[in-house]
């Protein structure tokens, strides 16, 4: 049973977004093929639909269109890192600050996919990297995310049902699911969040993501930290029941800094993967593992 009261003192204000979807679905769904630039172009198997190794100069363009939609503040929210990195020659490193202009309701340094690649089974693959001087707090931050696409009738800054949030130094997997056509007040069915282990500094934290998008019982989720399967949800609802299918962002984004004895949060990825329903885990996992 919902209990919508308890949700939304969990949830209020929390995932508050501004319809940025409209937008999305303007700028994501039309597209120029790169030119083939050294890693990130060069797509290992058929079944890969986009590899990013932040080795292309062009997405420092706040322009830049062709693989992601960009959510920067300023300069400095997003910027190729070569001292710090996975694979290649650069990483992603991504910067908030609590001084930052919101975008769509928070504080944010995000890329989106692009609207086309959508499906209803993805696999995903990315390493994510915490220097010493990131400091968690009990405000969370999200460090990756899966986001709805509501429907008419539903709110546009409703939870995403799938995303990893930092919060008190631990990676949570926040999940929720609803069967209802129209999920009324941010209130799913039901909604978990799962304890994945502290977050290390320092060093690289590979990910492996299986899902197949579902609100009843043929969903999967199957997620792999450094190798280890830390969740395994086959034939079990994760998401929501909306018309459109979820789209993937990577990035930085806390919602609310109110509270937080720190003013900066920055984070760096690298060796991003992501694979149609065809797809396997050996083809998107990271190099380490």
């Amino acid at each position: 049973m919902k209990n919508p009261l308890i949700i939304l003192i969990l949830l209020l204000s929390i995932f508050a977004c501004a319809p940025e979807d409209a937008i999305l679905e303007q700028q994501l769904t039309s597209f120029d093929t790169p030119e083939s630039i050294n890693l990130e172009s060069n797509l290992d198997t058929d079944n890969l639909l986009t590899v990013e190794y932040f080795e292309d100069p062009a997405l420092l363009d706040p322009n830049y269109s062709n693989e992601w939609w960009q959510a920067f503040a300023y300069e400095n929210s997003f910027q190729v890192e070569e001292t710090i990195k996975r694979a290649g020659n650069f990483s992603g490193r991504f910067e908030i600050n609590s001084t930052d202009p919101k975008q769509s309701g928070g504080i944010r340094a995000e890329m989106t996919q692009r609207l086309d690649l959508l499906g209803k089974e993805r696999w995903y693959g990315f390493s994510q990297y915490f220097p010493a001087s990131y400091v968690s707090d009990s405000t969370p931050e999200l460090a990756g995310q899966w986001h709805d696409q509501p429907d008419a009738g539903e709110s546009a800054g409703r939870t995403p049902s799938n995303f990893i949030m930092i919060r008190n130094n631990r990676f949570i997997w926040y999940l929720s699911w609803d069967a209802d056509a129209i999920t009324y007040n941010n209130s799913p069915d039901r909604f978990m969040e799962i304890d994945l282990g502290p977050v290390p500094k320092d060093q690289w934290i590979d990910w492996v993501v299986h899902i197949k998008f579902a609100y009843d019982n043929t969903g999967i989720l199957e997620v792999w930290k450094n190798g280890e399967k830390v969740i395994d949800r086959p034939n079990l609802p994760n998401s929501y029941n909306d018309t459109k299918l979820p789209y993937f962002k990577l990035g930085i984004y806390k919602w609310d800094w109110n509270g937080s004895s720190v003013n900066q949060k920055v984070m760096y990825w690298d060796e991003v993967r992501m694979g149609d329903v065809n797809s396997n885990y050996d083809e998107v996992k990271p190099s380490g593992y």
